[in-house]
């Protein structure tokens, strides 16, 4: 390889590296497409591939990079993986990934367990409140942002997007009504609303009836959680952080033991 292709080779890592640090600042998702086999002096060069489907880099050439985007556009990331294509090349794919963001609206007993076991799996945590006994740092040191605001308004403060799960737990009917309005519109990976199978149906029917279409409520989690027979506040929350891990996963929420594979045994055997 020349002098000069060296040098463009490496002022375009360089430009690259800055994308993915710029990325990093804004909060994004970026997948990083690295060719790892392939002609020698292609080895190295990267695609990095956006959530609104932008793409910067080239693999090889512009067929390689196109069957590649295709493959990770409808394919879904689980982890660091390894693809393989023809003519010998084979692509590294891993992930820029931000923080995830919870968005908890209302501060009573579940919302603080919740925010608990949130901030220990690495969430950033809002927390929404009107009641200022509810809403302080003092009750959720865990949380990076809390606000003390109608919920009506606290929405001009929140971001959410795709790499964020909204909680709707507040204390009342008329609360969770606006919430459920302010965020219909919105694109989180896990929207949840805590209550009772009747009082979730009254407020969605109240909410088709003033023009909701209800195919939008078709991805509202309510109510909240796995049934793992969760009767306390704290457990409560265990419930809703593994419904939420599913979902973010993949998962199948079966038990372990009941699924193919190995299993280790109270003895410390392991068994097929």
């Amino acid at each position: 390889m020349g002098q000069a292709n060296l040098i463009v080779r490496e002022e375009t890592v360089l430009t690259q590296f800055d994308q993915l640090r710029s990325a990093a600042e804004q909060g994004l998702t970026v997948s990083v497409l690295t060719l790892i086999a392939g002609q020698q002096e292609q080895i190295g060069q990267m695609l990095l591939l956006y959530p609104d489907g932008r793409t910067e880099g080239c693999l090889a050439d512009a067929a390689l990079t196109q069957t590649v985007l295709e493959t990770c556009r409808n394919t879904s990331w689980n982890g660091p993986v390894v693809l393989e294509f023809q003519g010998g090349y084979r692509i590294f794919w891993d992930r820029l990934k931000s923080k995830m963001n919870a968005v908890i609206l209302g501060g009573g007993h579940i919302s603080l367990f919740l925010a608990q076991l949130l901030s220990m799996i690495d969430f950033e945590i809002t927390v929404v409140d009107d009641r200022p006994e509810f809403a302080n740092t003092a009750r959720f040191p865990m949380a990076g942002q809390v606000i003390c605001a109608p919920f009506t308004s606290s929405f001009e403060q929140i971001k959410i997007d795709e790499q964020t799960a909204v909680f709707i737990v507040t204390r009342g009917h008329r609360y969770d009504l606006e919430c459920l309005k302010a965020t219909i519109g919105t694109t989180p990976f896990y929207w949840g609303m805590i209550g009772s199978r009747r009082r979730i149906r009254s407020i969605l029917d109240l909410l088709t009836e003033e023009g909701t279409e209800p195919a939008l409520f078709n991805r509202l989690k309510a109510p909240i959680g796995l049934d793992i027979g969760s009767q306390t506040p704290a457990e409560i929350a265990v419930s809703v952080v593994a419904e939420v891990l599913s979902v973010l996963r993949g998962a199948s929420c079966m038990p372990l033991s009941t699924l193919p594979g190995k299993r280790v045994q109270s003895s410390g055997e392991v068994k097929e």
